[in-house]
């Protein structure tokens, strides 16, 4: 018959238990099957996010001393899409229609919302004063290459592996699943 000064506290014998538990040797795991893993070593952002300056807001990239007193009417020299490079630059007098995630044209230093504008064929008349650096999303401003994003031993998430994704990897070092066995 087992007395009860023979069974140990359930804080001891899990202690005895995790003693002889070490932590399993990395393996590389497509993000795909991430979820759920240990991350095994730092995770370092392979490249520079936003890789530029870009547009937050569509609307019109202006010189903002040419549209610091409203309204000021200016000439329009072309587009810059989302993913595309307006080719040019923008010089005095002058502004580029632009859509959000573009990179911002050379010779601009603000972009004014489309909602603050009046435009025609060749024109466009900014209605709201303009404030360098207005509605752009300075290059590096999520994150640098080289960056540490997320430190070993973190259980990953959807989040991560997104982070991860939009950081450059395509693999991630995560812990091998433990082998469990149950002995009756």
């Amino acid at each position: 018959m087992i007395k009860q000064q023979d069974l140990l506290p359930v804080a001891t014998a899990l202690a005895r238990v995790l003693d002889g538990v070490t932590a399993s040797a990395p393996e590389s795991v497509r993000l795909t099957e991430a979820l759920g893993r240990t991350l095994a070593a730092p995770l370092k952002a392979k490249l520079t996010q936003p890789p530029f300056d870009a547009s937050a807001m569509d609307g019109y990239a202006v010189r903002a001393t040419d549209a610091a007193i409203t309204p000021a009417t200016l000439h329009l020299i072309g587009v810059a899409a989302a993913g595309r490079a307006f080719d040019g630059t923008v010089g005095r007098g002058q502004a580029a229609r632009i859509f959000t995630g573009a990179p911002v044209p050379d010779g601009t230093d603000a972009i004014v919302i489309q909602e603050d504008t009046r435009s025609e064929a060749t024109s466009v008349t900014i209605l709201a004063p303009a404030t360098p650096g207005a509605n752009i999303r300075p290059m590096g401003q999520d994150f640098l290459a080289g960056d540490t994003l997320l430190a070993p031993g973190l259980r990953l998430t959807a989040r991560h592996i997104l982070l991860a994704a939009a950081s450059g990897h395509a693999m991630l070092s995560v812990r091998r699943k433990p082998t469990v066995a149950i002995l009756a």
